[in-house]
């Protein structure tokens, strides 16, 4: 950015960071480039591209290109987020809100995506590593002179080092340390060793496409210098509740159940190019995420989800709302699904697991209560995406096709009592989801409940904190039916994280999915650098994930956001409301 920077007063930005469901990983990724949701889903424009609309004078100014204003350096900016922060630990950090804190604003990646062309570019790696001619060795080399925010007792200051880098991988492979997610993302990595204070070669198992990507992305630096050493205390470091990073903030005070606040980083090595103009950020911790559009309209939230797809359409009709806001609609690489537990005695049954998904009446939700603000998708990538075979669609409502399969399967009401039995087991069990969800979904659920009801299953709903339901009760397989989130990658999302066996206890396979074909067609997939042969075996994938329905995938909903009209510079990016250069108007 060549204009120049001028200081601004004591704006106050809140950004709402509150997912519709539980989200299970880090990025805000959207769909593939070119990517047209299929007909099945009922949505046809290219899901990859935003749409912000201005209603007003004011709104046209906020938006990119819109105002002639120089960007301005100052302010306090404040995010909320649906759930608080269990740790700030970079090594065992594990829920969204989480993963967002650490990778944007406390310790940056080696290597981000470009929030526009989706490129990778490097950050804190001072280039794109050097990689051998089989695929097994990348050589990566740091930039010098990155400081960790707080350096050595005496004063000394300590840049981020190799030595970092080689504790830091010590930790994340050492089992007494819980960091489900990195190892999962990283459990092709055979070693990590330092070369000098500036280099580390990154020996693999075995050839990875995604192997700079992943590791890029997804290895996490701790400071050796301030850590606890030992693996079996290290997740409860101090540092966790008060992290040392490197990023463009720092954090300076934490009040439990009500935010997180931090400073600016004058030593912020990224600048020039995420110049993050505000002075200081405060995260408030909101589990009510129905709230945010009345903290938007009283002037405390500047930048808010609606999770109320009604009360949206109405906002944009209102006048008086385009004077205080910019609208916002993008679909991100959002799935969201009923994971089953298959070692519950029915849903160990693919025609069980069939017969839920017939029984979900996801047209009518889209319709009625999404407002066409989503899609249907058939399997765990968002609609639209190339992974996906064309000639699969979503499974539809079919309550005679159900029934049929539950009969196939040995079920029947045997003693009268109006509940399908079998083995002297009725069919009764307990969907678990998250605290905070949205409108759309709690009538879902009810339809859901209602349909099941009528071909003799009985479902009750339960209501479950979400780092609760997150970090102990789906990684411990503990619930019969749950309905979770996931957040991917924009292109080539990899499933082994979700549906390799080997996930199931290291990693996010919490429905506890085993299949042969599966397995090998994921391995296969890993292995393949050509993109055609790739597309072939993800597409064979999604054949054997319809078949075998491990999961009910329901939908691919559209962020719906308000920006205030006192920012400059908006735009939604590929990647979403990344605002590391938006400013503030002048007061």
């Amino acid at each position: 950015m060549n204009r120049k920077v001028v200081r601004n007063g004591t704006a106050t930005w809140v950004v709402a960071l509150a997912a519709a469901t539980l989200v299970t990983r880090g990025f805000v990724r959207p769909a593939p480039a070119k990517a047209v949701h299929a007909t099945s889903s009922g949505v046809g424009e290219d899901v990859a591209a935003p749409r912000s609309f201005a209603i007003s004078d004011a709104g046209r100014r906020s938006l990119r290109g819109g105002s002639s204003e120089e960007p301005r350096r100052g302010g306090t900016f404040s995010q909320h987020t649906s759930a608080e922060y269990r740790t700030l630990n970079n090594v065992t950090r594990g829920t969204q809100p989480e993963e967002v804190m650490c990778r944007l604003f406390l310790y940056p990646p080696l290597i981000e995506l470009e929030p526009d062309t989706l490129e990778l570019v490097p950050l804190l790696a001072a280039d794109h590593p050097q990689i051998s001619a089989d695929h097994l060795r990348y050589t990566w080399k740091l930039r010098p002179g990155v400081k960790w925010q707080r350096g050595r007792p005496d004063g000394t200051p300590v840049e981020v080092t190799t030595a970092d880098v080689e504790f830091s991988w010590k930790m994340l492979s050492d089992p007494k340390v819980p960091a489900l997610s990195a190892r999962g993302a990283l459990s092709l990595v055979k070693s990590v060793q330092a070369v000098d204070r500036t280099t580390f070669v990154v020996e693999m198992k075995e050839p990875y496409f995604k192997t700079e990507f992943e590791f890029g992305t997804n290895f996490r630096i701790m400071p050796e210098h301030l850590c606890e050493h030992d693996p079996a205390k290290f997740a409860t470091d101090p540092l966790g509740r008060a992290p040392v990073g490197y990023g463009p903030y720092r954090l300076t005070t934490w009040r439990e159940r009500e935010y997180v606040e931090l400073e600016r980083n004058p030593e912020w090595f990224a600048a020039d190019r995420l110049p993050y103009f505000a002075d200081r950020l405060r995260i408030r911790f909101l589990t009510d995420v129905s709230r945010a559009p009345d903290l938007f309209e009283q002037g405390e939230v500047a930048l808010a989800t609606v999770n109320d797809v009604s009360r949206w359409e109405a906002l944009k009709k209102d006048a008086r709302w385009g004077e205080l806001a910019t609208f916002h609609e993008y679909y991100l690489a959002s799935c969201i699904y009923v994971v089953w537990n298959h070692a519950h005695f029915a849903f160990s049954d693919a025609r069980v697991r069939r017969a839920m998904t017939l029984l979900f009446p996801r047209e009518q939700v889209r319709d009625a209560k999404y407002l066409g603000h989503a899609a249907v998708i058939s399997g765990p990538w968002p609609a639209g995406a190339a992974e996906l075979d064309p000639l699969v669609a979503p499974l539809p409502f079919d309550p005679e096709q159900a029934a049929r399969l539950l009969a196939e399967a040995g079920f029947a009401d045997r003693d009268g009592d109006g509940v399908l039995d079998r083995d002297g087991k009725t069919f009764r069990f307990e969907l678990k989801v998250p605290a905070t969800t949205t409108p759309a979904l709690d009538a879902g659920n009810l339809w859901f409940q209602e349909k099941l009801k009528r071909v003799g299953v009985e479902m009750t709903i339960r209501r479950v904190e979400t780092q609760q339901l997150l970090t102990v009760d789906l990684p411990k397989h503990d619930f019969e039916g749950s309905q979770v989130g996931w957040t991917g990658d924009p292109t080539e999302d990899d499933l082994f994280e979700r549906f390799h066996s080997h996930s199931i206890d290291h990693g996010r396979n919490y429905c506890g999915y085993r299949s042969e074909e599966c397995d090998r067609l994921i391995e296969a997939w890993r292995r393949e650098f050509d993109r055609a042969k790739r597309l072939e075996l993800a597409h064979q994938l999604h054949r054997r994930l319809a078949e075998d329905q491990p999961a009910t995938f329901l939908f691919n909903p559209q962020s719906l956001v308000l920006a205030t009209t006192k920012l400059r510079n908006v735009k939604i990016h590929r990647l979403g409301a990344r605002w590391h250069d938006w400013w503030f108007a002048a007061p």
